[in-house]
C-alpha cells in the first residue's frame, strides 16, 4: 500500500523489542509481625524477610526493603541485605 508518490518511499527493516509486562506484583512469602524484647542485644537479627516475583526466574529476582519514613527517623532499627554473605 502506497500513500502518496511511490518514488518517494523506501523500505527499512525494523527490530521491535517488547518489554515484559508486570503481570504479578512481588509477594512477601508470609505476613510478618515481630516483637523485640527490651533487653535484645544491639546488632541482633530480629527478622528475616523473603519475597518472590512470579514474573522473574529465582535467579533474576532482586528486591529492596527499607524502613518506613517514620521508622527511619529512629536509629534503633536498620535494614541490611545479607544475601551476599
Amino acid at each position: 500500500l502506497f500513500i502518496g508518490n511511490p518514488l518517494l518511499t523506501s523500505k527499512v527493516n525494523v527490530i521491535i523489542n517488547v518489554l515484559d509486562v508486570n503481570e504479578f506484583p512481588p509477594e512477601i512469602s508470609v505476613p510478618y509481625e515481630t516483637s523485640v524484647c527490651e533487653n535484645a542485644k544491639a546488632g541482633q537479627v530480629i527478622q528475616t524477610v523473603t519475597a518472590a516475583d512470579k514474573d522473574l526466574s529465582p535467579a533474576g529476582q532482586r528486591f529492596s526493603f527499607r524502613l518506613s519514613a517514620e521508622a527511619s527517623n529512629k536509629p534503633n532499627f536498620t535494614v541490611h541485605d545479607y544475601r551476599s554473605k
